[in-house]
């Protein structure tokens, strides 16, 4: 009777950590086969600043679909984060072999708050016509697997002349 109860024990923990392995190799695989495609560009200026517009296009090249939370987006420039997204508790499903282009994402920026925040990047816009800035898109796959991208964009138009 113990050798039996031992056996299922045992048989229990090999099933679960057997389990447990698989799932961190799912979440390993999705993390990698999910794709994000990002754009920026400048939307509007203003006297009161910049609007920015952020596309992303999501791709689900895996044939198991996928639940994904609404991304959350961080514009960064040399190390200093100066615009992000707000957070939307908002899910939605990603099929097998699928592609989503997700509404557009608009970040107003003060030309005060540019200027304290990232004033190089404010002075290579200026100077050059266009700035190179980092994309930080960030999001949950299945309730669970973090996910992220880092992508360069180059804002604006190179000067001629």
């Amino acid at each position: 009777m113990i050798k039996t109860k031992n056996i299922l024990i045992g048989g229990g923990i090999a099933f679960g950590l057997y389990e447990g392995v698989r799932y961190l190799m799912n979440m390993s695989r999705l993390n990698s086969e999910l794709e994000t495609s990002t754009s920026a560009s400048v939307w509007s200026v203003s006297l009161d600043g910049i609007r920015l517009r952020v596309d992303i296009l999501l791709k689900n090249p895996s044939g198991g679909s996928l639940k994904v939370k609404y991304p959350f987006i961080k514009m960064i420039y040399k190390d200093t984060t100066f615009a992000s997204s707000d957070v939307k508790d908002i899910d939605f499903e990603l099929g097998a072999y699928s592609q989503k282009q997700l509404d557009p994402i608009y970040l107003d920026l003060g030309w005060a708050s540019l200027a304290m925040k990232a004033p190089d990047m404010v002075k290579e816009y200026r100077k050059d016509g266009q700035t190179t800035i980092t994309i930080k898109t960030v999001t949950t796959l299945n309730r669970g697997i973090a996910y992220s991208r880092s992508d360069e964009i180059k804002l604006g138009a190179k000067k001629q002349g």
